[in-house]
């Protein structure tokens, strides 16, 4: 150490000055670095954050049961109607059996995490289908669903659940637990009036979508060889409550009834049947 500071000692000013300085950055850089780490990992901290957020929304069947258990797959407009309570056919004034107008499926959002969300239907317009959607209230019997319903058993669907038909949904909610192995019936009682909302791109013909605008661009490009009732329609409905419905968890699940309805006389009159696609989507809002 000696030998060191006679050395410093023997060097000229200049020499002397740039050695302080330095030392100075060294002792700095050292502080520095750390600093620097902790931010940078508070920095990635964040970002995990932001991406990684816990939160979580899934469209599933009745009782979040397995997407493949909400099946739109085939209406059959000349089936009689039955009652969803008795299963029995229902009869007009002669006691002739009526005729369907009408089918009904019901269908779940779940998550956590979430106050509000936006649910969306895209559909085409082949069949001239009236889509019409409810929020519900599931029951485990039916004489629950029908005193909810007030004696109106054309409020309820009904629902027979499937065993081991939870694959794909892992939330779990306090006050609706899912039993995985469940096999038995549940009854789902929707609204008397339908949950707002509105199309986003409705067309010059009625029940048709428009073949301009950003919703076509989005999907078609600049096709122009399109054909109209293939183009799909865009209902939504925005901001979507869940805070007063969830559990100590925050998870929580809304229930909801699709109403596909139709003109009898008019679906009579038309002899080829078409494919109607339709899809939906769910997105957070907060």
């Amino acid at each position: 150490m000696k030998k060191l500071i006679k050395k410093i000692g023997m060097l000229s000013k200049p020499c002397k000055i740039q050695l302080v300085v330095a030392l100075f950055l060294t002792i700095a850089l050292m502080a520095i670095i750390p600093v620097y780490a902790w931010f940078a990992n508070q920095k990635k901290a964040a970002e995990m954050f932001k991406v990684e957020y816990p939160n979580s929304l899934y469209i599933n069947a009745a009782h979040r049961e397995d997407r493949v258990y909400f099946d739109l797959a085939g209406i059959n407009i000349n089936d009689y109607k039955y009652d969803a309570v008795t299963r029995q056919p229902v009869v007009d004034g002669n006691g002739d059996p009526i005729i369907i107008s009408k089918m009904a499926y019901v269908f779940s959002v779940s998550g956590s995490n979430t106050n509000n969300f936006v649910l969306q239907i895209g559909h085409t317009t082949n069949n001239q289908f009236t889509y019409t959607v409810y929020e519900a209230t599931q029951k485990a019997t039916a004489e629950e669903a029908m005193t909810l319903a007030g004696n109106n058993s054309d409020l309820i669907v009904r629902y027979k659940q499937h065993a081991e038909s939870h694959t794909e949904n892992s939330i779990q909610v306090t006050y609706d637990p899912v039993v995985t192995n469940a096999t038995s019936e549940l009854f789902y009682v929707r609204n008397a009036t339908s949950l707002s909302g509105s199309y986003l791109n409705t067309g010059g013909t009625s029940g048709t979508a428009a073949t301009t605008g950003k919703y076509y661009t989005k999907t078609y490009g600049d096709n122009t060889y399109v054909q109209t009732y293939a183009v799909p329609l865009y209902w939504q409905s925005n901001n979507i409550p869940v805070t007063s419905i969830t559990d100590s968890n925050k998870n929580f699940v809304k229930y909801f009834i699709l109403e596909v309805t139709w003109d009898r006389d008019q679906q009579a009159s038309i002899e080829d049947k078409e494919t109607d696609i339709i899809y939906f989507s769910v997105k957070r809002v907060n």
